[in-house]
C-alpha cells in the first residue's frame, strides 16, 4: 500500500495528462496513408476524393481552433479537454464504421477534437508549469512527433491482422485512456473556474493582414505543411506504385516521420545561434525540394524519404520559431501565430485533394510532383524572406 500511494500520486501528475493527450494528437491521422490503397480497394473511392481523408481534419484545425479557448473559459480547461478526448475516440470509431458518410464525417469529428488539443494544451503548460515551459514543451512535441511515427509505421501491420477499419479503430482505445484520466484524476475534469481557463486571446491581427514580413511568415508556414500532408496522404500509395509492398511502403512512411523528428530537433537548435535564419529556412526547403525530386524516380530509395523528411521537419520547428523572433511582445506573436495557422491550414488543406486531382487527371505520379517542385521552389525564395532578422 506504501508503495502504491506514491505511484498513484505520479499518474496523477498533470505531466501524464498531457503526456496522454499528445500522444493521441497525431496517430490518428498518420495512419491513414498507409492505407490509402486497402481503403480505396474496399470502398472503391478514387485517389483525390480519399485526399478528403486527410484533408477534413486539416480543415476541421483551421475552423475549431478559434472556438478552443472560449469553449475552455466556458466549461473549464480540464472540462474541455475531457470532451475533446471523448470527441476523439467516437470521431475514430465513427470513421471505421461501414459507409462513405461515416467515413467522412468520422474524419470531420477526429479533426475538430484534435484541434482543441493542439490549441489548449500550451495553455496548460503554461498554468501548471511556469517554471518548466522549455522542457514541458520540448517533451510534448516529442510525444506528439514519436506516436505519429508509431502510427505510421503500425499502420500495415494492424490492418495484416485486423483489416483496415478495426486498425483505424484501434486509435480509439488511447483516446479512450487519455479521456478516462481526464475524468478520474484528482482534481481534473470535474470543477471548472477560472483558475482553468487560459490566458485571454490576443488582440485581433488587424495591422498584421497588412504586413509584408507577416503574410511571408504565414506562406512559408502553409507551404511546408502543404508538403507535409502531401506526403502522410500519399507517400505509401506512390511508393507501392513504384513497385514496393505494402509492408515496406509504410515503414518508409514511418521513417518520414521520424527524420521529421529529426529535423524539428536539430533545426532550432542551429537557428537560435545565428542573427538571422534565412540560410536555415532555405536549406530546410531546399531538403525537403530534394526529397521530392527524388521521389520522382522509376525506384525510389529511402535516402529520399529521409532527405524530404529532415527538410520538413526542420520547416516546421522553423516556422515555429518565426512566430517570436518576428514579433516584439507576446500579443503579437499570438495574433502571428493565428494568422500563420489560418492561412497555413488553408494551404495546407489544398494539398492532398490537389495532389491526388492531379494523378487521377494524369495517370501517374509526375505531374502531382512537378507542381509540389515548383511550390516548394516557392518555399525556398519566401524562406530568405521569412528569416530576415527583422520584426514586424
Amino acid at each position: 500500500m506504501s508503495l502504491a500511494v506514491p505511484l498513484l500520486q505520479r499518474l496523477a501528475s498533470p505531466a501524464v495528462g498531457m503526456v496522454l493527450i499528445a500522444a493521441n494528437l497525431r496517430p490518428a491521422l498518420m495512419g491513414v496513408g498507409p492505407l490509402l490503397k486497402q481503403i480505396q480497394a474496399d470502398t472503391g473511392l478514387s485517389p483525390s476524393t480519399l485526399g478528403w481523408l486527410i484533408t477534413m481534419p486539416v480543415i476541421a484545425f483551421g475552423a475549431v481552433s478559434p472556438l478552443a479557448a472560449p469553449l475552455a473559459r466556458r466549461f473549464g480547461l480540464e472540462r474541455t479537454l475531457l470532451a475533446a478526448m471523448l470527441a476523439l475516440a467516437a470521431g475514430i470509431a465513427l470513421r471505421s464504421l461501414p459507409g462513405t458518410a461515416c467515413l467522412f464525417a468520422g474524419a470531420a469529428l477526429l479533426g475538430a477534437a484534435i484541434a482543441i488539443g493542439n490549441v489548449l494544451v500550451p495553455a496548460l503548460v503554461r498554468r501548471d508549469f511556469p517554471a518548466r515551459i522549455g522542457p514541458m514543451t520540448s517533451l510534448f512535441v516529442t510525444t506528439l512527433a514519436g506516436v505519429a511515427a508509431v502510427g505510421a509505421g503500425l499502420a500495415v501491420p494492424m490492418a495484416g491482422w485486423l483489416g483496415w477499419r478495426l486498425a483505424l479503430a484501434a486509435w480509439a482505445l488511447p483516446a479512450s485512456v487519455a479521456a478516462a484520466w481526464w475524468l478520474l484524476a484528482p482534481g481534473r475534469g470535474v470543477q471548472p473556474s477560472a483558475a482553468t481557463a487560459p490566458p485571454p486571446p490576443a488582440p485581433r491581427p488587424g495591422g498584421l493582414w497588412r504586413s509584408a514580413l507577416a503574410w511571408q511568415v504565414s506562406l512559408f508556414m502553409g507551404l511546408q505543411s502543404l508538403a507535409f500532408y502531401v506526403l502522410v496522404a500519399w507517400l505509401p500509395s506512390l511508393l507501392q506504385d513504384a513497385g514496393l509492398s505494402a509492408a515496406t511502403a509504410g515503414s518508409y512512411a514511418f521513417l518520414y516521420q521520424v527524420a521529421c523528428l529529426s529535423g524539428s530537433l536539430v533545426a532550432p537548435l542551429l537557428a537560435a545561434r545565428a542573427r538571422e535564419q534565412r540560410w536555415h529556412a532555405f536549406a530546410a526547403s531546399a531538403l525537403s525540394l530534394l526529397g521530392f525530386v527524388g521521389l520522382a524516380g522509376t525506384a525510389p530509395s529511402v535516402i529520399w524519404v529521409l532527405i524530404g523528411g529532415l527538410g520538413s521537419g526542420a520547416s516546421l520547428a522553423l516556422c515555429l520559431a518565426f512566430f517570436s523572433l518576428r514579433t516584439s511582445h507576446p500579443s503579437q506573436t499570438a495574433s502571428l501565430s493565428g494568422m500563420a495557422q489560418a492561412v497555413g491550414y488553408s494551404l495546407a488543406a489544398l494539398g492532398p485533394v490537389g495532389f491526388g486531382w492531379l494523378h487521377d487527371t494524369s495517370g501517374n505520379w509526375h505531374a502531382p510532383l512537378v507542381a509540389m517542385w515548383v511550390l516548394i521552389a516557392l518555399q525556398c525564395a519566401i524562406g530568405l524572406q521569412a528569416g530576415r532578422a527583422r520584426r514586424i
